[in-house]
């Protein structure tokens, strides 16, 4: 039972800096949403987070885009960043835990946030990544019982 307790709080220790995406994808709030879109899909990834003077001030994502194309009638060239930006963008801590991130996100009701490390801006974490986090924890634990 011993062994068990000890993999347990090993496992609460993983930080949302293990499970983050580093560095993030980021665009200015000035950029296009053409421009946004590209940048999803060069790097493979649901969601572009926006900055401004490095510090970040809101996301951009999949489902973003395509309700301002059918809200705008496709024209997205004609649209910036700044027109369908989620704001603020919910950040936390590198060092906060992944139960802390979850519970942030349940809190604030978002599935994204960004991870800051000395107030700059060093990646971005997803719900479902945290979740694939902890699936993982549990699997080697009960490996190991």
């Amino acid at each position: 039972m011993s062994r068990q307790r000890k993999h347990l709080s090993t496992s609460e220790s993983f930080t949302v800096g293990y499970a983050m995406r580093s560095p993030p994808v980021t665009a200015s709030a000035s950029e296009t949403i053409v421009s946004i879109a590209e940048k999803m899909i060069t790097s493979d990834i649901g969601a572009v987070v926006i900055v401004e003077d490095s510090l970040p001030v809101g996301v951009i994502t999949e489902r973003d885009i395509i309700e301002s194309i059918l809200k705008w009638y496709n024209k997205p060239s004609e649209r910036s960043a700044r027109d369908i930006m989620s704001s603020p963008m919910i950040t936390v801590e590198r060092d906060a835990t992944i139960r802390e991130a979850l519970e942030l996100m349940k809190e604030k009701g978002v599935r994204r946030l960004g991870v800051t490390g000395n107030g700059r801006l060093i990646g971005i974490v997803t719900e479902r990544r945290l979740l694939d986090v902890m699936r993982g924890m549990l699997k080697t634990i009960a490996e190991n019982i």
